[in-house]
């Protein structure tokens, strides 16, 4: 059948897995690589449709890529978006490992961006994030290099200001739209975080019924059964004027069957620039997990219209078994007392 264009324009304009409002030249771009990458299927020899490529034909399209000079990651991302509209789960898992490995280039270039080209020289100046497509197991060492040159170039808090506000996993506001309309329909902080969490279990609940994957993972009824009894997980949960928000694992259903403590905590982490030290035992600062600090706190930010304080808690590359981030409410939307 080959590439399916009909149907994964309809696929991003009802915005299902992929940001709403994409450009036209950027679907097209991203319909003209996976059209060379099922020419490059077809060359080896495999399987010519997208739907049946397997994770060593992404990687061995990438060295190709690579080695004409073209690889990028909007390239990634036109992988990505199309490997989510067929449902290749092979491929969308070994894309989003691959995409993960350009976090510390895109992190330099916002640092450059934030605070000017002359700091940017002195304290990062010589320094060479890993290329995209490095392996995971390169990312402790530079992590750790790159987070003391900031610490010891502008300081920590403004190390951890500059990643709470250009954590690279943010999306732009706008794909943050659908939180500020359920707060708007909501009675008040609680009645939205009740609604958010209802939307959330049932989220899952689907993925699990239609075996399709939440984010990078598979989720089954364990899965589903620690969330329902874990109010803070995936969602946020009010006390006094914080919302305590624990992230669900990485992992989750690896996270919930291991018992040795350093395994889990590697399944629990969400962060690839942290999450290989873990294991390693590499020192990696604790103020990058601010980075997932400034993620989680972004929903929130949109719903209230308002720019917000988050503190990290607990995290994983800390050694808890948890990550757990604390943003403060305004006082002005806390519920009235009766």
């Amino acid at each position: 059948m080959g590439l399916d264009e009909k149907g994964f324009r309809g696929f991003i304009r009802e915005g299902r897995g992929v940001p709403k409002g994409l450009k036209e030249s950027t679907v097209r771009s991203h319909i003209l690589v996976v059209e060379e990458f099922e020419r490059f299927l077809e060359e080896r020899g495999s399987s010519t449709e997208f739907s049946g490529a397997i994770a060593s034909d992404v990687n061995g399209f990438i060295t190709e890529l690579a080695r004409k000079g073209a690889l990028e990651t909007d390239a990634l991302m036109g992988l990505l978006r199309y490997s989510r509209f067929c449902r290749n789960d092979d491929v969308t898992a070994a894309l989003l490992v691959l995409l993960d490995s350009d976090l510390l280039r895109r992190l330099a270039r916002s640092f450059e961006e934030e605070f000017g080209e002359d700091v940017h020289a002195r304290v990062l100046g010589g320094y060479e994030a890993p290329p995209l497509g490095s392996p995971a197991n390169t990312m402790p060492s530079s992590t750790g290099e790159f987070m003391r040159r900031l610490e010891e170039g502008v300081g920590d808090d403004a190390t951890r200001r500059f990643l709470i506000d250009r954590c690279p996993h943010m999306g732009p506001p706008e794909s943050y739209s659908e939180e500020r309309e359920l707060f708007v329909a909501s009675k008040d902080v609680d009645d939205y975080l009740s609604r958010r969490r209802r939307a959330f279990v049932a989220e899952l609940e689907g993925h699990m019924r239609e075996g399709t994957l939440f984010y990078n993972q598979r989720i089954d009824e364990t899965v589903v059964d620690y969330v329902r009894k874990n109010p803070e997980v995936g969602t946020g949960q009010r006390r006094g004027n914080v919302i305590y928000h624990t992230k669900i694992p990485y992992m989750a259903i690896e996270y919930l069957r291991d018992k040795d403590p350093r395994a889990k905590r590697y399944h629990y982490c969400h962060c690839p620039l942290a999450r290989e030290a873990i294991l390693s035992g590499e020192e990696v600062s604790r103020n990058l997990c601010y980075c997932s600090g400034g993620y989680t706190k972004r929903p929130f930010e949109i719903a209230f219209n308002r720019s917000l304080k988050v503190e990290v808690v607990k995290s994983a590359l800390w050694g808890d078994s948890v990550c757990q981030f604390a943003v403060e409410i305004p006082e002005e939307m806390l519920p009235i007392r009766r």
